[in-house]
């Protein structure tokens, strides 16, 4: 079995976007490591605004261990940087703790949002550059070698929705692959109970599912299947694969 590393921007990103991806991974015996930048304390969804933002970060600190607990991750890392701000940041702030992780845990995926940021967050779409440039320099010898020793990944994945779904969204911003962009289309249909136990555990956000429920009716077309498009690595030999391993150690 492998070691898979998800790199993502605040918590609930790893379940409300590919919690089923993940459950099925983890499930499957690979070892999936986790490093959320944020601890989420700008959130704003439901009562967040008005809990304050060292106590929203505790709280949504213990949401993501929980939701990882359910999803079958290792216990999460945080970078403790400033939710909502990580475009503001230098380069080294998230890039040299992503190739450290990279190198430490030498995983054979890396997982990441879609380069859209599927809402255009500016937190998503810095995390994935970050990430991939770590995944480069990562991989050199003679960058950084105080971060550890070199390791190249197999591939770099990135998640997103479906175009086809996301535009049912009319009432905010939201980006989508293109049915001919997508890479991966993972079957995640035996995991839809333990992403939404895992939504769950993110309760101060959960009204965000709430509300696109109450908007789109039933959500079961948005759960299964999970979406990928392969921002780098070894090439598939199909697509869309089913398998993110794909091809790999043949």
């Amino acid at each position: 079995m492998a070691d898979v590393l998800a790199l993502f921007a605040h918590p609930d990103d790893e379940t409300f976007g590919p919690g089923g991806t993940i459950a099925r991974l983890a499930a499957e015996g690979h070892r999936v490591h986790l490093i959320s930048a944020t601890r989420g304390e700008a959130g704003s969804i439901g009562e967040s605004a008005s809990m304050g933002r060292e106590k929203l970060a505790a709280e949504r600190t213990r949401e993501l261990q929980d939701a990882c607990r359910v999803l079958g991750v290792r216990e999460p890392g945080f970078l403790d940087l400033p939710d909502s701000g990580l475009k503001d940041l230098p380069e080294e702030a998230l890039l040299d703790p992503f190739v450290e992780a990279i190198r430490l845990v030498r995983p054979s995926l890396v997982l990441t949002f879609h380069p859209n940021g599927i809402s255009g967050h500016d937190d998503h779409r810095t995390v994935t550059r970050r990430a991939q440039r770590a995944v480069v320099l990562a991989a050199d010898p003679d960058w950084r070698s105080d971060l550890g020793p070199a390791h190249a990944v197999d591939r770099l994945w990135a998640y997103g929705f479906a175009e086809e779904l996301t535009r049912r969204i009319t009432w905010r911003s939201s980006h989508g692959i293109p049915a001919g962009d997508i890479d991966a289309r993972l079957d995640v249909e035996a995991y839809v109970d333990a992403k939404m136990r895992a939504v769950d555990a993110h309760a101060s956000q959960k009204p965000f599912i709430v509300d696109l429920e109450t908007r789109l009716g039933s959500l079961e077309g948005w759960w299964s299947p999970e979406v990928w498009v392969l921002l780098a690595g070894v090439p598939l030999p199909e697509r869309p694969v089913d398998d993110l391993f794909a091809g790999l150690g043949e």
